[in-house]
């Protein structure tokens, strides 16, 4: 997985959660601070998820550290 995520807040998450298409979906992963959550940048390049590029493609990219996630997410142990 890339280091790179698109940076949400709740109410955003909650707006582009599930279905984006055809066997297709977006889950946004929260952050250890408990507030933040995440997306991978790759979805703004996945036309699975186009339904939703133009809600997150104004939104900030950041690096997301090991120490960022939440115990049992995918990069937090």
């Amino acid at each position: 997985m890339s280091d790179l995520f698109i940076i949400l807040t709740a109410e955003i998450a909650a707006a582009v959660r599930g279905p984006t298409g055809p066997g297709a979906a977006l889950v946004p992963l929260r952050l250890a601070d408990g507030v933040t959550y995440v997306l991978p940048e790759a979805v703004l390049g996945d036309f699975d998820h186009e339904s939703r590029h133009g809600a997150l493609q104004a939104l900030p990219i950041w690096s997301v550290n090991a120490g960022e996630w939440r115990p049992g997410e995918p990069d937090g142990q």
